[in-house]
Parts: C-alpha cells; sequence; structure tokens
C-alpha cells in the first residue's frame, strides 16, 4: 500500500500525509483518488471538503512515546464504536461487508482496542490541514509475495498454484520509489501449502522450498531494495505483522471440533497464540527488519488480533466472487472463511495504530 503527496510547501505536504493515511479507515479495497487539484475533485464532492483554515494537531492527540500500543485488551465500547457503518463506506467490497451478506450478530464491531498505559487517539475529522492545490493518490498496491509472482494481477490470479520469483521485485518497486508513506504486509498468500514453488536468479529452473526459507530470500530481496533505493529523509516506511486466522475452535476451546463461525467475543486468554500464526516467519521478519535498521517502523498488529476469533467472515463473504448460496453457509466447517475480516471491525484498529504513529512526527510547529 503506498500513500504519495506533492505540495507547494513541505508543511501541508507533511501534513496532508496525515489526512491520506486517516482516509484508510473507510476499509480495505482497490481504490484510488487522484489528481486532487481543486475542489471539483471526488475527494471534495465525496467528503464535502473545502478550503479552510488549518487547526493543528493538538498535545491530546499525540501519542506519548512510551506508550505500547500493541500492549493491552480489547474492551466493549457500544457508543463510539463502530467508526462507521457498511452503509455509509461505498469503498467495502462484498467479502468484507458481514452485515448485508446476512450475519445476524454485531458485537464483533463494538469491540475497542485498548492499550494498558494510553488511549489510541480518534482521527481528527478535517481539522489537521490546510487544502491548497497539490496532487495527491492513495493506492492500494496489489503484490501478495512482495516480489514479483504468477499471482501479481490484482484480479486474474490463481489462488492454489503459486510460482514466486524470489529475487525480482523490480516491476513492483518502481512504483515504490519516491512515495512519502509506504505501508507493506505479505503473509497470507505464502500459506497455502509449507513447500512453494519458485525460482532464484534463472527464471526457468523451478524449484520447490519450504515456505518459510522462500519467505526470507523474499524479504532479504525487498530489504536489498530498501537499502538502495529508500531516502528515510524523505521517505517513512511501514511494516506490518502477519494477519492471523482462526480456522480451528479447538485452539481456544479444547475439545470443540468447529471454526471461527457462531464466534460472538475474543479470546479471553493472556498471549493467546494459535496455529493461524506462523512465529518462524514472525522472527524472520524481526531478524531482516532488524538488519534494515530504524528506517522501517514495524507495526506488530499479530497478537492483538489474535484475540479476535468473532471478528471474520465466516460464511457472511464471498467465495470466487459470489456469496455463499443457503447450502454453503450451513456448512461453515467447509465454506467459512476464517482468514478475511468483516468492516467495520479488527482492520480499523489496525489503521489507528499507523495513524497514532504518523501523529507522532507532527506537532504545532507545523
Amino acid at each position: 500500500m503506498s500513500v504519495q503527496t506533492s505540495a507547494d510547501s513541505r508543511i501541508i505536504q507533511s501534513v496532508f500525509q496525515v489526512l491520506l493515511i486517516s482516509l484508510l479507515v473507510l476499509g480495505s479495497g482497490r481504490w484510488i483518488l487522484d489528481e486532487l487539484k481543486s475542489n471539483e475533485s471526488r475527494l471534495f464532492q465525496l467528503y464535502g471538503i473545502r478550503q479552510r483554515e488549518a487547526v493543528f494537531v493538538t498535545k491530546e492527540d499525540q501519542l506519548d512515546e512510551s506508550c505500547n500500543v500493541f500492549e493491552g485488551q480489547w474492551v466493549w465500547d457500544n457508543v463510539s464504536y463502530p467508526l462507521y457503518t457498511e452503509k455509509n463506506c461505498p469503498y467495502l467490497v462484498k467479502q468484507t461487508t458481514c452485515q448485508r451478506n446476512g450475519r445476524p450478530d454485531s458485537n464483533y464491531q463494538n469491540w475497542r482496542w485498548k492499550p494498558n498505559s494510553c488511549d489510541l487517539p480518534r482521527f481528527p475529522p478535517m481539522k489537521i490541514f490546510k487544502a491548497e492545490e497539490y496532487n495527491a493518490s492513495i493506492e492500494y498496491y496489489w503484490a501478495p509475495f512482495i516480489v514479483e509472482s504468477i499471482s501479481d494481477h490484482a484480479t486474474k490470479h490463481t489462488v492454489h498454484k503459486r510460482l514466486v520469483n524470489l529475487d525480482a521485485i523490480e516491476k513492483h518497486s518502481k512504483s515504490w520509489e519516491g512515495v512519502d508513506v509506504l505501508i507493506f504486509e505479505s503473509y497470507v498468500w505464502w500459506m497455502h501449502q509449507p513447500k512453494i514453488n519458485a525460482t532464484f536468479g534463472d527464471t526457468s529452473e523451478v524449484r520447490e522450498y519450504n515456505v518459510t526459507t522462500a519467505y526470507k530470500m523474499a524479504l532479504e530481496t525487498w530489504a536489498k531494495w530498501f537499502k538502495t533505493k529508500i531516502n528515510p529523509k524523505k521517505q517513512r516506511v511501514f511494516f506490518t505483522s502477519m494477519s492471523p486466522t482462526h480456522l480451528w475452535s479447538w485452539e481456544w476451546n479444547p475439545g470443540s471440533d468447529g471454526t471461527c463461525y457462531d464466534e460472538l467475543y475474543p479470546i479471553d486468554k493472556p498471549s493467546y497464540w494459535g496455529t493461524g500464526s506462523n512465529q518462524e516467519i514472525m522472527k524472520i521478519v524481526g531478524d531482516v527488519l532488524n538488519r534494515v535498521g530504524e528506517h522501517v517502523t514495524f507495526l506488530n498488529i499479530t497478537q492483538l488480533s489474535e484475540y479476535r476469533k468473532d471478528g471474520h467472515t465466516s460464511v457472511y463473504g464471498e467465495r470466487r466472487g459470489k456469496l455463499l448460496t443457503k447450502e454453503q453457509r450451513a456448512d461453515p466447517k467447509n465454506y467459512g472463511d476464517c482468514i478475511h475480516w468483516c468492516l467495520p471491525g479488527v482492520p480499523d484498529t489496525w489503521n489507528e495504530i499507523l495513524y497514532a504513529y504518523l501523529l507522532r512526527s507532527h506537532s504545532n510547529s507545523f
């Protein structure tokens, strides 16, 4: 995912980055807003934004450096959550609109992540920028393996047959260079099988690699690109940890034989880890990012998301582009989706955490 801005002054550019990231709360989708030069632009039409005097970020909005936003608990909040509804967010894909797809409960929308020693800042609506002439874009960039693969087309790709070029990244990276804020994430697509077909060097020589070995090689290719192409003085880079799955209920409810289907509450166990999060890959990410250095911010959303067995689309999503039939919904063990998340829901907290980190670099001096 990438966010790119260019403005008449560095001040406007820096503040507007926060606005762009805040729009990510609208949900995951393949959409781009660009050429935002005037009050007639699409963004102005959709949200009624007009040029106005800047209102700067207050001290209350900012997050204390000592606060670990990844350690805390999910608390019930049916007053301020959900942050938005399916009805008023036009960018949600059918894969995530569980209410529209027939999910009868909505409690999963009312759990708020509460760090132990602070509160996540809310998005200050329309109060952090002064809109003048600028070009801007928000882009969800599809590269499920980060490096190049036969799955690089956003819609025309096969789920089961996967072939990854572990040392090839140029096709993607040329779209990332010069971008002000970059957020990387790659995990679920690697985990279909314990082994994966891949090439390294000679693209005609396909080998079968252990997934963890291939993942490490791909991430090292990314790190090499990062060191040679990223300018840390002008660009901010984030790497998000894995999004956990909840495929087997026996992991949080010993003796049961279900899935995430019909789960209504978060897991109430300290430091819960299920098999849906590969801790070896977690270590690989940590090791590679440590070698890259402090110029990449690691967003560890895995642990806090592990508790949310209730937040997946289950039988209220799509399968191969179509909503499940009545017969398929009656068979959640085979057709339930315990990988993707309902929206509004858990991914909104990931965006709030990202937003909190962005606020740390802004102050009233702007």
